[in-house]
């Protein structure tokens, strides 16, 4: 069976069919996968890729795309610094009624009109403006990876256009961990460290701005005034007891 063109599934016409537990031999999609790249790292800059007509996208299509854009980004930008998401499905199953082709086939292939069909693939039904991929990564990265998606646009059946946009990441300075780009990773360093160090220096001027004694000298300073109260306490100790014997000195002459 010769493959028909994919203009002929490329408008949007009746209703959308997605009822598969309805229908039998469904053929599997083509996309092997919808995220790619470095999952667990944040990035700044996103590239979105938006299509400007409203049109039926086939799973071939869609994974036609996704390969080019993913072949681009491992050689020029490197695995570790982007995130590719596919952000559509092909959920519409597209329908065919099957009739011979080639040499005499008008006399063989007679069959009634507009029939249900068979399935033959699927397509993901998209608006205008819609977003049909984003690629995240670091603001070095920027021209390689509009490059990348200018290509993997060139897959689509609709015209297509890039948005550049720019995200904030959780409050936090983002450092390049992976990139090539040595000078940028010094200047986030620096960055990131000149806070902590001003921390630092106000908390070790803290103590000496309040000139507070310390624990030890306090519990010296106690230390040290029961030793002069006892100082005291000897010193009077020794004359009480004289003025005792000279009393009682006296009170014998007396008696005498």
């Amino acid at each position: 069976m010769v493959r028909k063109p994919a203009k002929m599934y490329r408008n949007i016409s009746k209703k959308a069919y997605t009822r598969r537990e309805y229908m039998g031999g469904v053929p599997g999609s083509k996309i092997v996968q919808f995220e790619m790249g470095n999952l667990a790292q944040e990035f700044p800059t996103q590239v979105d890729l938006i299509v400007n007509e409203a049109c039926q996208i086939r799973h071939s299509s869609l994974e036609a795309a996704r390969i080019t854009i993913n072949r681009r980004l491992l050689k020029d930008v490197g695995r570790a610094n982007f995130h590719f998401k596919v952000r559509v499905f092909p959920h519409h199953v597209l329908r065919e009624n099957k009739q011979a082709t080639g040499a005499g086939a008008d006399r063989v292939s007679e069959g009634m009109r507009l029939a249900f069909g068979k399935a033959v693939g699927t397509a993901a039904r998209v608006m205008a403006g819609q977003l049909i991929c984003s690629v995240f990564t670091y603001p070095q990265y920027l021209e390689k990876v509009k490059d990348a998606v200018r290509h993997g646009g060139y897959k689509l059946p609709s015209p297509s256009h890039m948005k550049v946009s720019t995200l904030k990441v959780s409050g936090k300075i983002v450092v390049p961990k992976f990139a090539e780009d040595k000078a940028a990773i010094a200047a986030a360093a620096a960055a990131a460290a000149a806070p902590v160090e001003e921390a630092e220096a106000v908390k070790e001027a803290e103590p000496a701005k309040g000139a507070a004694p310390a624990k030890g000298g306090k519990e010296a300073a106690k230390g040290a005034a029961p030793a002069k109260g006892e100082e005291k306490k000897g010193a009077a100790a020794p004359a009480k007891e004289e003025k005792k014997g000279a009393e009682h000195a006296k009170g014998g002459k007396g008696k005498k």
